[in-house]
């Protein structure tokens, strides 16, 4: 038995043993009613700030509106088990579901222009949405009104008469939906939709040009948790029996935040924790009297001083090991060894050697009265490693931005293998075969080095969100078809021992060299490079220009760099556009560029050409 499956069994015998523990508990009277009640409260708490985390914490975006989402699932659960005439057995699942599918269609209808801001404008507008949520439901006939709704079916009363057996028939639901819960973010976390939820909150520009639809992927992380915070409003509903609008206000998801930002934005299991300790914390202090507040504050404090990024950061407990064994134990026993692994399309480009496989024609751009870029024609030819060099401020990286649709060019066209892209999307670029990296480092820093290269397979692999979180067979054999691709990235660049290193603790220039190897795990046919050597030593710089024709010829690949170290770029360029003032001024070969009047003036200015002149002809 390997260390993950054991992995698997301890911890699903430790969430087995639990589960029995209270269960007894509650069988032999130790846990009255009360303990009871709040151990339930404490469930649907983790699942409310579990959900929020999606949002906050992976996603990185600050929303304070997430107590509306509960408020609408709770509502629409009540009024279906008040209004059907079923037994609450038959129709609990039915109104579960239902409450959390219609925060999830209020989750998407607000996200859908919300998602578009971000910051503080993002966390007006959902603090906005839960404010008129809550008054919607308080001027609502079928809500109850400001009295709310009361004679819910509560599950510990319905079930049985007993109300022993009530109260663990109760925990026992709330119980599995919370595991349920919790195992489907993990999942989902780790699949190819995880990664890219995670990548938006570590750099979005990247995530972008890494060929992840960042507005897509908001929207997908915002519905989620408005899915499961609606799941919590309907056992919410049904354990207290009585639902009013003024619970489900600001106070209530600034609650739900404070756990989050406790537990460690990010971090699920910190979630957990920090959701049993603050609810349970106040209960155990109330025999404490007018001091509990004042304790439980300073407590807070304490925490916030000495921990600001929470108790666990981003970073996960021994659950996560629990998740990553648990698929490798099913897919061994109910599916075999010998499946098949599917390895990530391979795009295929229509190359022609006549032909240039990227070309601009008149391209500009100009921000008010200032012409960045002005008429810009350039061509790359297949397999071609082409500079682009200029003085600082010459518009060498807006003018990559114009390629890769960062910004959007006011004239001319840019055409890749014989298409125009002009208009297209950052993320549709990049599939179209056009990756990039940066002047300034963007990795995803508090993920592996290996995790990084996975982002960049997104585009190639096709399994749903539903696949990630159940872990299906088609997920399971496309993510050990890009685990191979990404290690064999990994060792072309002499880096498979970092696989696992957090991308952000690497040293700079392997930093840099990550970079480049997560824009080819896209498979671009045209890589375009800024300043690959920017703060690199001398014997850095000669294993990169080595790295840059190794993957010319190893991936098949046009090569465009901006490049201010001069020895590099007239080592491997065979040919150079000379940029200044946003204009082409040269172009030409190495030899051609070096010897180039205006390339000189436009580097050392116009009073130094001509003694260089009047030294070359004397």
């Amino acid at each position: 038995m390997n260390k993950k499956t054991k992995a698997i069994l301890l911890n699903f015998l430790a969430l087995i043993s639990l589960f029995l523990l209270v269960t007894i508990l509650m069988a032999s009277g130790m846990l009255s009613n009360y303990l009871s009640n709040i151990l339930v409260t404490v469930l649907i708490t983790i699942i409310m700030t579990a959900s929020l985390n999606v949002t906050t914490g992976l996603l990185g975006q600050l929303a304070l509106g997430h107590a509306g989402f509960m408020a609408i699932g709770g509502y629409v659960s009540a009024i279906f088990t008040k209004n059907v005439a079923m037994d609450i057995g038959l129709s609990l699942p039915i109104a579960l579901l239902l409450g959390g599918l219609a925060a999830a269609l209020f989750g998407m209808l607000i996200g859908i222009p919300a998602l578009r801001l971000q910051g503080d404008y993002l966390a007006i507008i959902t603090l906005g949405f839960g404010e008129i949520i809550r008054v919607i439901i308080e001027n609502l006939q079928i809500t109850g009104g400001a009295a709310g709704l009361t004679r819910i079916a509560r599950m510990s009363r319905v079930f049985s008469p007993d109300r022993t057996v009530s109260n663990i028939v109760q925990f026992a639901i709330v119980f599995w939906i919370t595991v349920l819960v919790i195992a489907s973010i993990f999942t989902l976390g780790r699949s190819r939709h995880g990664r890219a939820i995670i990548s938006i909150r570590e750099n979005a520009i990247a995530a972008e040009a890494t060929g992840i639809p960042t507005t897509r992927y908001k929207l997908l992380a915002f519905t989620i948790a408005a899915f499961f915070a609606g799941l919590a409003g309907g056992l919410f509903a049904h354990q207290n029996g009585i639902l009013v609008a003024k619970e489900f206000g600001f106070n209530k998801s600034i609650e739900y935040l404070v756990m989050v930002v406790l537990g460690g934005m990010g971090s699920i299991t910190g979630s957990i924790i920090a959701s049993f300790v603050l609810v349970a914390l106040p209960e155990m202090l109330r025999a404490l009297s007018e001091y509990r507040l004042i304790i439980y504050s300073l407590l807070l404090i304490i925490m916030m001083l000495f921990r600001p990024a929470g108790l666990l950061g981003t970073q996960e407990f021994s659950l996560l090991s629990f998740w990553e064994g648990m698929e490798r134990f099913f897919h061994t026993v109910f599916r075999g060894k010998g499946e098949k692994t599917r390895m990530p399309f391979q795009p295929r480009y229509d190359v022609w050697n006549d032909k240039p496989v990227l070309e601009t024609s008149k391209l500009g751009i100009a921000f008010g009265g200032l012409k960045a870029a002005d008429n810009i024609n350039i061509h790359l030819m297949n397999d071609e490693i082409v500079g682009l060099i200029g003085p600082n401020g010459a518009g060498k990286t807006t003018f990559f931005n114009l390629l890769t649709g960062v910004y959007l060019p006011t004239e001319g066209q840019v055409t890749l293998l014989g298409k125009p892209i002009m208009g297209k999307q950052t993320h549709e670029i990049n599939q179209e075969g056009i990756s990039r990296t940066f002047q300034n480092i963007r990795l995803f820093k508090s993920m592996s080095a290996l995790d990084n290269i996975k982002v960049a397979f997104h585009s190639r692999m096709k399994y749903s969100p539903i696949s990630g979180i159940l872990r299906n067979s088609r997920c399971l054999s496309e993510e050990r078809g890009i685990d191979i691709r990404a290690r064999e990235l990994l060792r072309v660049f002499s880096m498979e021992h970092e696989a696992d290193t957090i991308a952000g603790s690497l040293p700079y220039g392997q930093q840099r060299k990550l970079e480049i190897c997560r824009a080819l795990a896209s498979n671009p046919k045209v890589l375009l490079l800024d300043e690959p050597a920017a703060g690199m030593n001398p014997s850095e710089t000669v294993e990169l220009m080595n790295t840059i024709k190794l993957i010319r010829d190893q991936f098949a690949v046009a090569i465009l760099l901006i490049e201010h170290d001069m020895k590099l770029v007239m080592g491997i360029c065979e040919r150079i556009y000379v940029l200044n003032y946003g204009k082409i001024i040269a172009q030409g070969t190495p030899a051609e560029i070096r010897n180039n009047p205006e390339v000189i003036a436009a580097y050392l200015g116009q009073e130094q050409v001509r003694p260089l002149e009047e030294a070359r002809h004397a």
